[in-house]
């Protein structure tokens, strides 16, 4: 129903656009003209490149040198007119159009001597989805070291220890700490300057068939998470928007919101910082230049960072450098506003070898150097309905270098050398072994004649890497048109998108007689080199369509946004995302009440689509320590390989719904939200009905020991591994809210309160597979499946944030206080039949069959009788707890900026009895230790 209704909806805006060809070309027309200022010690002097906006009607103009600018061709009514220029607060305001007029407008600079400073996270009524803009100054503020940090800004987040020790992955409407989902950062998109990051191409993990995508090798972002924010410069960027709820059409390849990132474009002073807090410190500069003439202006940035995972562990660390420069400039008679960037980042993750570590000797890097090139740009145009034609084209390629070195112990396995499916090798290269009927039960594969199996002994060192080479390309133009028909308004879009990812890189690489170890959880699994520049490229293809509607209903108003996207993917995937935002005006300029309904698609990335194959080695001989002579020894392995790809894999989707209100009173608002989302097919790499192979396990022994002639035992057994798939499940639930209260003059002081209630349901939709693991193949037994979604995870809290500003703008001076609090954390798991299988898979032929729960005791089916164990059955719930934190900035007149910050400045850490084991305690608070950092910052 709800689909249906959002298809009429989108074909009813669509027929009413296009049918007001008529009533536009009779349309009176007016312009409006001005000029932009800057004041500057106290003088107006006129800015130039500074973009004004007219956003639902999709036009931009720039100022030319003398500050002036123009918009032609407009049609009589309401206007809203929005200004912006880097270091300057925006500019708004409404001008109710019945001729030809003239405007001035003034910027102000940004800076913490104004009245009211924005150092909070502010509602956006830029998109009609639900979202928040982060200014420069909050950034500051913060002392954000990554994009990561600043998202303790939004509802039910909590403030972060600035450092850069991990990869850092945004994540959406989720709480810090249990509740962080690694598919959550997977879905979310990082826009900057129009174009999305990616991590599509992202493999740098050693083995996902036994071990997932969780965990990247060295360091760095996890292929099956989102893109790694360090990697974002933090000096150069302007504002950030953070679209929670349904965000418009034009983004794709998207699960769980979109993160909008927008770096600084025009002239600025010279401005360099230093930071510094227990474990990091950092040195930082940009500028802004305009260039003579009509040049343009070119902004510039560099940074390094130096992080330690703990000041007392010095030899584990991140170190970061970045630059960037970005050159904007008008074209045309201003008619083309284009931006031009490129960026170079340099990270390095690292472990050195710990001298207490006399068992391991571990050490490792995970090393990324990249660049990205970026142009995007917005085109006027005077036609009746074609108002602009907005384009944005990226490029961006990171070489990765993951490193491992570490001593295994208790590592013997078997290890062939080679990769074909049935090869019977043994430790004499090209040498040949008969059973007692004279059968061949070696196979040595053509040109394999020279490879050999192996014994891994039970210590040894192992020397990993992987060399990642990730391409990303993308395009995206959107062609924007307007007009008005009676008292109602038509601002649609058309548009298609274009992205590739493309891993050329070697891949991993080791030693083939000193392999990575294998999973105990995976009898007789083994690891090969993968190359990945064989790996196909992953393409996708996105076609788009939207209209808002605005209509004047008295002194209400309403506002639509409805529209359609057709996603193409490769292997022939694609996903159809409607979207559809609505709100009116009940109490003008008072109240408003909103919602929104939609679909967001998210593409598997090249670790699900192009997964690699599945290597077993079972030992068919091993006489390492019998008495034969060594020479004489036979050591003899089968290898087989199965493929891992899922040709039924599907595109993820999440069903995202929400309403809520918008109240303002004597400039206090508050906004409330309810949302829910459902993800159906969520990626996951993990254990399904088709991971489980059947294998015939041929052990032999020597007829006597003279002669090498052998005699076997077949054995039937199942190889199981790890498949990409789509069985993850999550349903999640909760109410947001954002109390911004007016400035209390009389003490110089704004509060401000947001929180979020949270109820999230996990499981999975496969069966739950149980058997008696072994290596030896005559004590091998059938796998017990146990219900799909067995076991549901059920986790909620209620977290708040309570922010007093101080400000004197005299002196430049502002204090932020802030109390955290977590009210009602709690989780448990609910657990279905657990003890009894339903079905099982048959160790001689693979196939599922049906249960009798009759045949429990029998001998062949003991082993998959699960013991009964519901360890999180007891609902864990944990007391409140507060977190107090502050946040300084002064200004020391025109030239310098000093900020510091103290989070956890209490050291708060409660402990509570365990609900479900009352001999343990809990510290609350225990992984947000007491932390302080300090930023001095200078203007040239």
């Amino acid at each position: 129903m709800k689909l249906h209704a959002l298809k009429l909806g989108i074909a009813a805006a669509c027929i009413g656009a296009l049918s007001s060809t008529n009533v536009v070309a009779q349309e009176r027309k007016a312009e409006i003209s001005g000029t932009v200022y800057e004041t500057v010690q106290g003088k107006n002097i006129p800015l130039r490149q500074a973009t004004l906006s007219i956003e639902n009607m999709g036009i931009s103009v720039a100022t030319d040198a003398s500050g002036k600018f123009i918009f032609k061709d407009l049609p009589l009514g309401r206007l809203k007119i929005h200004g912006q220029f880097v270091g300057k607060l925006p500019v708004d305001t409404i001008i109710n159009l019945q001729g030809n007029q003239q405007i001035t407008l003034f910027f102000k600079e940004n800076s913490f001597r104004l009245d009211e400073v924005g150092v909070t996270a502010e509602a956006s009524n830029k998109n009609m989805a639900t979202s928040s803009v982060i200014g420069r100054a909050a950034i500051e503020h913060l002392q954000a070291n990554s994009l990561a940090d600043v998202m303790s800004l939004m509802p039910g987040a909590r403030a972060s220890n600035p450092d850069l020790t991990n990869a850092k992955q945004i994540n959406i409407r989720e709480m810090v700490g249990q509740m962080a989902d690694p598919s959550n950062a997977f879905g979310t998109s990082v826009v900057v300057n129009g174009a999305p990051t990616s991590n599509n191409a992202n493999l740098q993990v050693i083995n996902p068939v036994t071990a997932g995508g969780n965990a990247a090798l060295g360091g760095g972002a996890p292929p099956a998470g989102g893109f790694d924010v360090r990697n974002i410069p933090i000096q150069n960027i302007e504002s950030i928007e953070v679209v929670r709820g349904i965000p418009s059409v034009q983004y794709g390849d998207v699960a769980s919101g979109v993160v909008i990132v927008n770096q600084k474009a025009g002239k600025q002073p010279l401005l360099v910082e230093a930071r510094t807090n227990p474990n990091l410190y950092s040195i930082m500069a940009n500028q802004g230049i305009q260039l003579a003439g009509n040049s343009g202006a070119l902004n510039l940035g560099a940074d390094y960072s130096y992080n330690v995972t703990k000041p007392e562990q010095a030899d584990r660390y991140y170190q970061r450098a970045t630059f960037n420069t970005l050159y904007s400039n008008q074209f045309f008679g201003n008619r083309l506003a284009s931006n031009t960037s490129f960026s170079f980042t340099y990270g390095k993750d690292s472990q050195k070898p710990n001298p207490d570590d006399a068992r391991n000797f571990t050490e490792s890097n995970g090393k990324q150097v990249g660049f990205t090139l970026n142009t995007n740009g917005n085109l006027g145009f005077s036609d009746q309905w074609l108002k602009s034609l907005n384009y944005s084209v990226n490029a961006s390629y990171a070489n990765k270098d993951s490193y491992l070195k570490t001593q295994y112990t208790n590592a013997t396995a078997p290890y062939s050398m080679t990769y074909n499916d049935g090869a019977v090798l043994s430790n004499r290269p090209g040498q040949s072994y008969y059973d007692a009927n004279g059968q061949e039960i070696t196979h040595i594969p053509a040109g394999e004649q020279n490879l050999y199996a192996v014994y891994l002994p039970a210590t040894y060192i192992g020397v990993y890497n992987i060399d990642g080479k990730e391409f990303s390309g993308y395009a995206k133009a959107i062609a924007n048109f307007f007009n008005k028909v009676g008292n109602t308004s038509h601002k649609w879009l058309l548009g298609a998108d274009f992205k590739v990812d493309k891993n050329f890189g070697m891949g991993k690489q080791f030693v083939d007689s000193l392999p990575p170890v294998k999973s105990g959880s995976f009898p007789n699994a083994s690891f090969r080199r993968r190359t990945f520049k064989e790996i196909p490229a992953l393409q996708q293809v996105g076609l788009f369509a939207q209209e808002n509607f605005t209509a004047q209903l008295g002194n209400h108003e309403i506002n639509l946004e409805a529209g359609l996207r057709y996603d193409l993917f490769s292997e022939n995937k694609s996903a159809l995302s409607p979207r559809i935002n609505a709100n009116i005006e009940v109490i003008p300029n008072v109240l408003r009440i909103r919602g929104g309904y939609g679909l967001l698609a998210k593409a598997p990335s090249l670790l699900y689509l192009h997964p690699e194959n599945a290597y077993f080695e079972y030992i068919n001989v091993n006489e390492l320590a019998s008495n034969i002579p060594q020479d004489q020894q036979v050591f003899m392995t089968t290898t087989r390989v199965f493929s891992t790809q899922n040709p039924d894999l599907m595109i993820s989707k999440n069903e995202k719904a929400e309403v809520g209100f918008d109240l303002e009173i004597a400039k206090s608002q508050l906004r409330v939200t309810a949302f829910q989302e459902q993800v159906k097919d969520g990626y996951s790499y993990s254990l399904i009905n088709s991971s489980f192979q059947p294998v015939n396990y041929i052990e032999y022994k020597r007829v006597n020991a003279a002669s090498p002639v052998f005699v076997g035992t077949d054995n039937a057994v199942l190889a199981k591994f790890n498949k990409p798939n789509n069985t993850a499940r999550l349903e999640k639930k909760g109410i947001e809210f954002e109390l911004n209260l007016k400035r209390i003059d009389a003490i110089r002081t704004q509060f401000s309160i947001n929180g979020m209630h949270l109820w999230r349901k996990s499981y999975s939709s496969a069966y739950t597979y149980y058997d008696a693991e072994s290596g030896l193949g005559a004590n091998r037994t059938h796998v017990g499946l146990y219900d799909s979604d067995m076991i549901v995870s059920i986790e909620k809290a209620t977290s708040t944030a309570i922010r007093a500003t101080h400000n004197i703008p005299s002196i430049g001076l502002v204090v932020t206080l802030t109390a955290e609090t977590i009210w009602n954390e709690s989780d448990w798991k609910l657990y279905g039949n657990d003890s009894i299988p339903v079905k099982y898979i048959s160790k001689f032929d693979g196939q599922v069959y049906d249960f009798d729960s009759n045949r429990k005791d029998e001998d062949e089916f003991k082993s998959i009788m699960r013991r009964v164990a519901r360890p999180d059955e007891v609902v864990e719930s944990l007391p409140a707890f507060f977190n107090f934190n502050i946040n300084i900035t002064k200004e020391i007149r025109d030239f310098m900026r000093v900020s510091f910050f103290a989070n956890n400045m209490f050291r708060s850490y409660p402990m509570h009895q365990s609900d479900r084991v009352k001999t343990d305690y809990i510290s609350r608070n225990a992984s947000y230790p007491f932390f302080f950092g300090l930023n001095l910052a200078l203007k040239f």
